[in-house]
């Protein structure tokens, strides 16, 4: 009798249980999905004392940051972002499970600056970067995970930039513009997919070991695209294109990709891997202040363990691919040519160690202009470049790129790639 009795309770309470779930839907309350709740922040009709729910909305995230509403997100919430400027925001914060930031389908969150300072399991998505949305400031638009331990952080689809106008800009404006995205060297596993970074100085800084950055377009920048500086990091499928200001006007050795050892004379950079990045010194023959730049710079080390595979380059620079300081690093089944009409030819190339004897490299199935090899490395079938070779594997590399990532980057609203003579 008395377990019908507890039965009946329990019926009871899970029938009391729906009937509020459905009233809090029908009331405005913020929506309980599946693992976890979703949250709303608009800017323009949001107000600190709604519930966050669809229809009474959280203000600005800089607002939702500073009212501590963020950090009472759990694991597997959602907080998705409407169209309007939602300031400068700073924040930081562990969670259990992945706590996302998103901008909701179909609008266009505006950030001043972002900052992630420290923390653990976030994902922020589809959100519009720019100084242009606030007060002008110094450095990076976007960092992550600088200032303590931080993990499993994942910036994607988002759009980064200073201004979209530099038609006015000199080579001093070109060389004082802000950076793009600093991954942070107090951060370990984090993600930047398929962003779009826009007129900057240095595109994206890889300073976070065991790390992933793929499907990045970094366009228009005046110092180097994208460097890759610490071990077990992934750089695959970016396209990084339009160098500006060269030397001596600007004294910085410009690379689309560039990799070195932070303490100079000690320690080892290894088990990094390179794969299907596309480097474009110069789209269009009518830009503003081009300069040459190096396709791949990998020059104080040592390094060991690096692969470098299927990488196309098109630089008007003698550094193609180049490997210096190296031991059992591969370079393998990459491209690289040149359509400028002057001297320097880009070639691959690949060093030892110097003070080791032992070490062995390998450079197969590639094509460039010219190849310097020393006596560490293993060459095979490594042939000269032509214009219809190049076309084809900048055809294949645009194809793997756009069949992952799409032709159009969505929150940019740009073509990852304008179509380029190759003669």
């Amino acid at each position: 009798m008395m377990d019908d009795k507890k039965g009946e309770e329990k019926v009871m309470r899970n029938k009391i249980s729906a009937l509020v779930y459905v009233s809090l839907l029908l009331c405005g309350s913020v929506v309980f999905a599946a693992g976890g709740v979703t949250y709303y922040s608009d800017p323009v009709k949001g107000n600190s004392g709604n519930p966050g729910s669809a229809d009474k909305p959280w203000p600005a995230l800089s607002e939702v940051v500073k009212s501590g509403k963020l950090k009472s997100l759990k694991g597997g919430d959602t907080l998705l972002l409407r169209s309007g400027v939602h300031g400068a925001v700073t924040f930081e914060g562990d969670n259990a499970e992945v706590v996302t930031v998103a901008a909701e389908k179909g609008q266009k969150p505006q950030l001043a600056r972002l900052t992630l300072t420290k923390g653990s399991k976030w994902t922020i998505r589809g959100l519009i970067i720019s100084p242009s949305f606030g007060t002008a400031y110094d450095k990076y638009i976007v960092s992550l995970g600088d200032g303590g331990a931080s993990k499993e952080i994942t910036l994607e689809d988002s759009f980064i930039y200073t201004t979209l106008d530099t038609s006015s800009w000199t080579e001093k404006d070109w060389m004082n513009a802000n950076s793009g995205i600093n991954m942070g060297r107090a951060g370990v596993n984090i993600t930047l997919r398929n962003n779009y970074v826009l007129n900057t100085r240095f595109g994206i800084s890889l300073c976070a070991p065991d790390s992933l950055c793929e499907g990045n377009i970094i366009s228009d920048f005046s110092a180097d695209g994208l460097r890759t500086t610490r071990d077990g990091q992934v750089v695959q499928y970016n396209i990084i294109k339009n160098e500006y200001v060269p030397q001596p006007v600007d004294p910085n050795h410009d690379d689309g990709i560039q990799s070195f050892l932070f303490n100079k004379g000690g320690g080892l950079v290894s088990n990094v891997t390179i794969r299907g990045n596309v480097i474009i010194n110069q789209e269009d023959p009518a830009q503003k202040f081009p300069a040459p730049m190096q396709g791949l710079g990998f020059f104080d080390g040592p390094r060991e363990n690096f692969l470098v595979e299927k990488n196309v380059v098109l630089v008007n620079h003698y550094h193609g691919i180049s490997l210096y300081e190296s031991n059992n690093c591969k370079i393998i089944d990459n491209a690289v040519y040149s359509i400028w009409a002057s001297k320097m030819r880009p070639w691959i190339k690949m060093a030892g160690e110097k003070n080791n004897p032992d070490c062995v490299n390998t450079v197969s199935n590639n094509i460039a202009f010219s190849f310097m090899l020393d006596k560490s490395v293993k060459g095979e079938n490594n042939t000269k470049v032509t214009a219809e070779t190049f076309k084809k594997a900048l055809n294949e590399a645009l194809a793997a790129i756009n069949s992952k990532f799409g032709e159009l980057h969505e929150t940019a609203g740009r073509k990852r790639m304008e179509n380029m003579e190759i003669k």
